[in-house]
């Protein structure tokens, strides 16, 4: 079969494996579609572990072979591998059924794939927003999001499904940035021009946003998301970090707001898959009509094209995907 091969640090290769043989209790899966997710570029930049198909880990496909009681033969499935021993760049792939979300058979795989990313930033909301254990309030909500690349994106939409009545959002890319404003974005700073903690703080009177979410993974918009959160409010932390010391910390600010800081990892290590589960009835629910954040669509001999526009946000693109 044909799998994607980390081969050098950001350098992918297409090479000849044998097909993968499922053990018991486990399906062997041919891949429809895989999407790169931002942690797949860091984990390239790190060299890879030379796992083929790896580190991809948001596809669909379906089952062609089952050693599982609970997944027949033809089941269409979501596939949700951690990351670190993953294989979803690759025409086939061996997983558990606890890995794996059944699909409804009448959309396409390029909608279904969105499920994955959506997944990840539902299970991180109950972390950013519980929103059972806040007062209620009759006043408007605001919220932030800085950095509109796919995962900025499923925060907009869940933001928008919780009632916030301002959704403000940040990214270098004007492409990106209308792609949010059709998910339901009310206002867009295009950065690095426009600063988004300047605008936050007039279009709240100074208050700042209940809940501010940082999805680029930069010490740049931490610092933002610590700065424009109102007193008591939440920072949910979800890009990915690139080293393992922050610069500098706004200490005196966050320790004066006495906002509360959330970090999430690990959504495919949820017992049940709940919030994928979850974030499949609302791609379903959506249809095929609702935007969607795939602006590309390469096929597997192209994955070392693919990962170069994924990894480059001057170019605007959305959500790249990998068909087979």
């Amino acid at each position: 079969m044909r799998a994607a091969l980390v081969t050098a640090p950001s350098r992918l290769d297409v090479v000849e494996v044998p097909d993968p043989v499922p053990g018991p209790g486990e399906v062997l899966i041919r891949t429809e579609v895989a999407a790169i997710c931002g942690s797949d570029l860091h984990l390239a930049a790190e060299g890879g572990n030379g796992i083929p198909g790896n580190p991809g880990h948001e596809a669909v496909g379906v089952v062609v072979e089952s050693r599982a009681p609970s997944l027949a033969v033809g089941t269409r499935v979501l596939c949700t591998p951690p990351a670190a021993v993953s294989a979803c760049f690759a025409d086939l792939q061996v997983l558990p059924p606890s890995a794996v979300v059944p699909l409804p058979a009448d959309l396409p795989a390029e909608r279904l794939v969105l499920a994955q990313q959506l997944g990840t930033a539902i299970f991180a909301m109950k972390r950013f927003w519980p929103a059972v254990r806040l007062p209620a309030t009759a006043e408007p909500r605001a919220a932030a999001v800085v950095g509109t690349g796919p995962a900025g994106l499923a925060f907009v939409q869940l933001l928008r499904r919780a009632g916030f009545a301002q959704i403000i959002v940040s990214d270098l890319s004007a492409v990106r940035l209308a792609t949010a404003t059709s998910y339901g974005a009310t206002a867009v700073v295009h950065a690095p021009g426009e600063d988004i903690v300047a605008v936050v703080d007039e279009l709240t009177g100074g208050a700042g946003v209940e809940l501010a979410i940082e999805a680029a993974g930069t010490d740049a918009t931490r610092h933002q998301v610590m700065r424009m959160v109102r007193d008591e409010g939440r920072i949910g932390l979800f890009g990915l970090y690139a080293d393992d010391e922050l610069e500098s910390w706004p200490m005196k600010t966050v320790f004066r707001k006495r906002a509360t800081i959330d970090m999430t990892w690990n959504a495919q290590l949820e017992d049940g898959l709940t919030s994928f589960a979850d974030a499949v009835d609302i791609v379903a629910e959506a249809g095929t009509e609702a935007p969607t954040m795939i602006t590309h669509t390469f096929g597997i001999e192209d994955v070392a094209e693919a990962f170069a526009l994924a990894g480059d946000p001057s170019r605007g693109a959305g959500k790249v995907a990998i068909a087979f």
